[in-house]
C-alpha cells in the first residue's frame, strides 16, 4: 500500500550547562537563549513546511520544556515519537546542544535522520565595544560547533543522517534541503513497506525482465506475491458479468482524453472490457495491500480486446500496473512517484531509437501505457483507432522538463541510474512517445548498456530535484546512485 503522508518528529536540543544560566537566562548556551530561538523556528517550520503530506510531532508535554539536554531523556523520546509512529527525526540543535541524546535518540528509533542548527546571528556587539562589559563579543548559541559533535555521534552510532547546512529557518537553503529530506522519507516509507503483485509470468520473449524475488525480499524486504492467470481471469469474468453498470463511465471518461477516435471502437466490446480489468485492478490494490502490479496480459485473452485501456487508466489513477511483467520497473514507479509525493505521474517510456538530428535525443516510447492525462496536444489531437489490440491509442507527451531513472541489479549488487532531460520536437510515431534531450546522451546509452539495466525506464515531470532526492534516497537503502552526467566514464566504478 502506498502512502504519500509522513509525520517528523521534531527534538530540539540544547545544552544543560551548571552554572550557565535557567530558563529565563539570555547568556551564552543558557536555556532562555534557546527557548527564545526555538518559539521562532518551531513555528515558522509548521507553518510553512506542515502540509497534506508532512505532519510534525514535537516534544512540547514530553519534556519539561520542550527541548531535550539530558542523555536520559532519550528512551522516554523514543517511546513517545513510537507511539506517535512519526517516519523521521529531526534533531534541531537550537544551541550547542547535547549529543549524547541526539546521538542515542537517533540510534533507538533507526529512522532517517535529519540535523540543523540555526545561524548565529548574535556576536555581542555593543556600543561601549568594552573588554570589561562582560556582554561585548559573546555568542549566544554555537549551534554548528555543536552539530559537528552530535554528527560524529551519529555516525559512531550507524544512523544515517543528513545535514540541512547551518542557515536561517527562512532561508531557501533550508527550504530545499527540508523539502527534500522529507520527499526522501517518502520514498523510504514506501520502500520499506514494498509489496509487488506478479501477476502472470513475465512473457516468454523478455527474458530481460526476470528478477531474483528472494534476493529482493532479503536484502530490502521488498515482497513479490504471485497471482495465477487463471485466478485473474476468473475474477475479471465475474466483474465483467455482475457490474456491468460501472463500466459505461470509465469508458466515457477514458474517451474524453482522445479527442480522436474510430466511431466504430466506440460501439465495441473492446473498451467494456478493458473497464472490467481496470475495475480488477482497483480491487486488488484495496485488498491486497500491493504497492505495484507486474502483469502478463494474457490473463485478458478470454475476454477479447481491451485495447490495454486499463494499464492507461490505471496509471492516471495512480496505480503502478506494469506491463510485460516488469518488476524492477514497478518498484522504480512507486519510488519516483514518492520522490514528488504522488503529485506527478511517472510513465513507462522505453529507449526505443535515436533522433535523426539531434545526437542528444532519444525516442522514449510505449504502447498504451501511458496516462492520458500527461498528453501534450501540442503537435497534433490525441487518437484513438483501430490496432492490433483492438484499439490503439496515441499521443505525443507535454513539453517540459523530466527525471528518468531504473532500479536494478546484477551479481548480487543494485543501483539506481537517474538523469534529467528536456523534451524537443522529433518525428511523429505512433503510439505514446516523447522525444527527450539528454546532457550528453552517448554517456548516458553506454551507461545503460554497460550497467545491469533495460531500455524500460520511468520518467516523471520534474528536474533536478528529483534526482538529488533519489540520489539521498540511495545513500539510506544502500544501494548506488548512478548518475551518468557526474561521472567520467561510460563504466559505473560500482560494477568494474
Amino acid at each position: 500500500m502506498i502512502s504519500y503522508k509522513i509525520k517528523i518528529g521534531i527534538a530540539p536540543c540544547r545544552r544543560n550547562l551548571p552554572g550557565f544560566g535557567g530558563r529565563n537566562s539570555k547568556g551564552i548556551w543558557s536555556a532562555g537563549a534557546a527557548y527564545e530561538v526555538m518559539n521562532v523556528c518551531l513555528p515558522y517550520i509548521k507553518e510553512h513546511f506542515g502540509n497534506d503530506h508532512v505532519e510534525f510531532v514535537d516534544l512540547e508535554g514530553v519534556t519539561d520544556d520542550a527541548m531535550m539536554y539530558d542523555y536520559a531523556q532519550a528512551e522516554k523520546i523514543a517511546e513517545y515519537f513510537r507511539l506517535q509512529k512519526v517516519d523521521a527525526l529531526f534533531i534541531a540543535n537550537i544551541n550547542f546542544g547535547c549529543e549524547e541524546v541526539g546521538g542515542k535518540l537517533g540510534q533507538l528509533l533507526g529512522l532517517p535522520t535529519l540535523i540543523w542548527s540555526p545561524q548565529e546571528e548574535h556576536f555581542g556587539e555593543t556600543e561601549t565595544k568594552d573588554i570589561w562589559d562582560s556582554e561585548y563579543g559573546e555568542r549566544l548559541l554555537d549551534g554548528q560547533c555543536g552539530l559537528f559533535a552530535l554528527s560524529k555521534l551519529l555516525q559512531r552510532y550507524h544512523v544515517k543522517f543528513t545535514e540541512i547546512p547551518t542557515c536561517k529557518v527562512d532561508s531557501e537553503v533550508f527550504a530545499k534541503y527540508f523539502t527534500d529530506f522529507a520527499a526522501v522519507t517518502c520514498m523510504l516509507k514506501n520502500w520499506k513497506h514494498m509489496r509487488v503483485m506478479q501477476l502472470g509470468n513475465r512473457p516468454l520473449a523478455f527474458t530481460s525482465m526476470m528478477v531474483n524475488e528472494d534476493e529482493l525480499m532479503e536484502k530490502f524486504g521488498i515482497e513479490i506475491f504471485p497471482m495465477s492467470v487463471a485466478e485473474a481471469a476468473e475474477k475479471v469474468e465475474k466483474i465483467r458479468k455482475e457490474r456491468r453498470d460501472e463500466l459505461q463511465p470509465i469508458v466515457d471518461e477514458f474517451l474524453s482524453y482522445f479527442p480522436v477516435v474510430d466511431e466504430e471502437i466506440k460501439g465495441s466490446e473492446t473498451l467494456l472490457n478493458g473497464a472490467a480489468v481496470l475495475l480488477f485492478y482497483r480491487e486488488m490494490y484495496r485488498t491486497t495491500g500491493c504497492s505495484a502490479i507486474a502483469v502478463d496480459n494474457s490473463f485478458t485473452r478470454g475476454l477479447g480486446n481491451t485495447g490495454m485501456m486499463e494499464l492507461q487508466m490505471a496509471a492516471n489513477e495512480g496505480m503502478f500496473v506494469m506491463f510485460e511483467g516488469d518488476i524492477l520497473g514497478g518498484i522504480t514507479e512507486v519510488l519516483m512517484s514518492s520522490a514528488v509525493f504522488g503529485e506527478k505521474l511517472p510513465f513507462f517510456g522505453e529507449f526505443t531509437a535515436n533522433h535523426p538530428t539531434n545526437p542528444n535525443a532519444e525516442l522514449i516510447w510505449h504502447t498504451a501505457v501511458f496516462p492520458p492525462s500527461i498528453a501534450g496536444n501540442q503537435n497534433f489531437d490525441p487518437y484513438l483507432i483501430k490496432g492490433h489490440f483492438g484499439a490503439q491509442s496515441g499521443f505525443e507527451v507535454k513539453p517540459g522538463t523530466y527525471t528518468i531513472g531504473r532500479f536494478d541489479g546484477m551479481d548480487n549488487k543494485y543501483s539506481m541510474i537517474m538523469g534529467n532531460f528536456k523534451s524537443v520536437d522529433g518525428p511523429f510515431t505512433r503510439q505514446h512517445y516523447i522525444w527527450g534531450e539528454f546532457k550528453d546522451w552517448q554517456k548516458f546509452e553506454q551507461a545503460v548498456m554497460y550497467g545491469p539495466y533495460v531500455h524500460h525506464m520511468i520518467e516523471i515531470e520534474g528536474g533536478e530535484e528529483v534526482v538529488r532526492r533519489m540520489k539521498e534516497f540511495c545513500r539510506y537503502a544502500g544501494i548506488y546512485a548512478d548518475v551518468p552526467d557526474e561521472r567520467d566514464t561510460p563504466f559505473a566504478p560500482y560494477y568494474y
